[in-house]
């Protein structure tokens, strides 16, 4: 599977204050580009782990009722939280773009790392930078596949 960026259909969040493409799914997991252009309660997820990741722009910070802020201010550095949590975005300047991997916590346990894919790796790759004529930034493949460049690598394992 080769998904391109551009070609990503952009819909409401679950909330509809903000917008997101779907990148990948299946029955209780989850991989979506989300933009943040303002201030703005996100989506419940009661039931479901979250991991956000900055792609662009200046960052936000969550604040949630009962947890300590998260700040997500620098680029490329996934962060989880409990999608149960109600947060209300702060965005720190300019509007920014994330990536969510986001499964349900009773039947998947989910990763997200940056770095190069291996041969054996399985999961998902979003590319950070072009590779090659086809494969451009923000490209979504499934491993393993032949990527050598830099990315975020998603892989959702079933609970037992």
């Amino acid at each position: 599977m080769h998904l391109h960026h551009a070609d990503l259909t952009i819909s409401p969040w679950r909330n509809g204050a903000g917008r997101k493409a779907d990148v990948v799914g299946g029955p209780g997991w989850l991989i979506t580009f989300a933009w943040v252009d303002r201030d703005a309660e996100f989506s419940n997820f009661a039931g479901q782990d979250r991991t956000i990741t900055l792609i662009e722009g200046e960052g936000f910070t969550l604040d949630f009722e009962d947890q300590p802020p998260l700040v997500l201010d620098t680029p490329l550095q996934p962060r989880w939280f409990d999608g149960a949590w109600p947060a209300r975005c702060r965005l720190h300047g300019s509007p920014s773009m994330v990536l969510n991997a986001i499964s349900d916590r009773a039947r998947w346990r989910h990763t997200v790392e940056r770095r190069i894919p291996g041969p054996d790796d399985t999961g998902f790759a979003i590319l950070l930078e072009a590779a090659g004529p086809d494969y451009r930034r923000l490209d979504a493949v499934s491993l393993p596949a032949p990527v050598n460049v830099p990315c975020i690598v998603i892989r959702f394992d079933p609970r037992a």
